[in-house]
């Protein structure tokens, strides 16, 4: 297989050790050592031209717009941008664009991240643009849910709307993550255009197939908690109290068992406790609400209590 086929493959499936040995393996006999020590130290790759020094570039910059885009301090996010920069122009001058949405996407959730939302919006427009043009679907669905939360979160509804039924028509003919992300956005997007039966049959949908997906992969539930506790949220306010109410003590109850591993899920407890209580004031039932109104502001002490120490 061509070289250049190969690690456009291993990057779009983010195999980037294995790309940087079809780099390392193919290169030519007197450049290898050059490759190989730029592993450790990339400033290596300033001694070389051409062809190798440019496909070992873009692994290495595809390898950082990855890694960097699952962090959320400023300097990652700064680092994060320039290194999806640099992979698309790398790829496109290599001929490669099949690789250039995922880098594009990187970059345009840290510019969302750093509150640079017209630059966002631009880098998730321009991956859509090459999406559609060179058929990626793939890719395409994670683009319009990335597009449709940011209008959504900007109150620009119609345009999110716009995306996410893009999005759905993707996501109908799929039964994973993104497209369980697809159907959350969407309920959400249609919830707030008063739009309540669409909205519910969308969270139908999102919870069937995360519940799904939990009976397989238990890791999923911290999911699950949030979808359920965003749906009776939703029930509470089109006045099916029952319903809201067994989805919030479910979700109460998996973030317990959670924040029991790692009290980081603290948060989701007190959180979900503080809904309940706004449930029950809200049904005139005002003794349950105090109960869990109290747990709430206590659960929010204690992670204050903690805070305050891990900075002592």
């Amino acid at each position: 297989m061509d070289v250049l086929k190969k690690v456009e493959e291993l990057i779009a499936l983010e195999k980037f050790d294995e790309a940087f040995q079809a780099v390392l393996s193919e290169a030519p006999d007197d450049l290898k050592p050059m490759i190989e020590r730029s592993l450790t130290q990339p400033e290596e790759l300033k001694e070389m031209e051409g062809f190798w020094k440019d496909i070992a570039l873009l692994v290495h910059f595809s390898n950082s717009s990855s890694k960097l885009s699952r962090e959320i301090d400023n300097q990652s996010l700064v680092s994060c941008v320039i290194a999806s920069i640099n992979a698309v122009k790398l790829a496109n001058k290599l001929g490669i664009r099949s690789v250039t949405p995922k880098m594009m996407r990187n970059a345009g959730r840290a510019l969302v991240f750093m509150k640079m939302r017209d630059r966002a919006e631009r880098m998730l427009i321009e991956a859509e643009k090459v999406c559609l043009e060179i058929g990626k679907e793939d890719e395409l669905l994670g683009i319009y849910n990335d597009l449709s939360a940011l209008y959504f979160e900007g109150g620009n509804y119609s345009e999110a709307r716009e995306k996410v039924e893009a999005a759905i028509k993707i996501a109908e003919k799929r039964e994973d993550y993104e497209a369980i992300n697809s159907f959350s956005i969407a309920a959400e997007v249609y919830s707030k255009l008063g739009e309540f039966e669409k909205a519910e049959q969308n969270y139908k949908k999102a919870e069937t197939m995360l519940r799904g997906l939990v009976e397989k992969e238990r890791s999923s539930k911290l999911e699950l908690g949030i979808l359920l506790s965003n749906y009776a949220n939703f029930c509470k306010r089109i006045g099916k109290f029952d319903l809201a109410e067994r989805m919030l003590l479910e979700s109460l109850g998996i973030f317990e068992e959670l924040e029991k591993l790692d009290f980081s899920f603290a948060q989701f407890v007190a959180t979900n406790l503080r809904h309940l209580g706004d449930l029950y004031r809200e049904t005139k039932k005002f003794d349950e609400a105090e109960k869990f109104y109290s747990k709430s502001r206590e659960k929010f002490r204690e992670i204050q209590r903690r805070w305050e120490s891990f900075g002592s």
